[in-house]
């Protein structure tokens, strides 16, 4: 049975560095400034620092997979659904 989560949550730590492509050399870097706290407590991505070459950036801690896009579709066209039929009964009661 396939799991019904949407996102899949990933560690870049284990990932390789968006610059030099050297694994496992990746490490959470803190904030330096308002824009970069408020970026990280949105939860979607975080900042990260390579320990070998040194770049900081932006990577995504979340991942979609097909099933999961398969299922966000899904989840959006029912709630158009529902939408609709609350509209018409809406419209017809008044």
């Amino acid at each position: 049975m396939k799991s019904l989560a949407v996102v899949w949550k990933r560690n870049p730590v284990l990932g390789a560095c968006p610059s030099c492509k050297s694994l496992n050399t990746l490490k959470r870097s803190h904030s330096r400034n308002t824009k970069e706290k408020l970026i990280n407590r949105l939860g979607f991505y975080h900042t990260f620092r390579c320990r070998s070459c040194g770049w900081r950036g932006y990577l995504s801690t979340f991942s979609f997979t097909l099933h999961s896009l398969k299922a966000l579709l899904m989840y959006a066209a029912i709630i158009a659904f529902a939408v609709i039929i609350t509209y018409q009964v809406i419209v017809r009661i008044f």
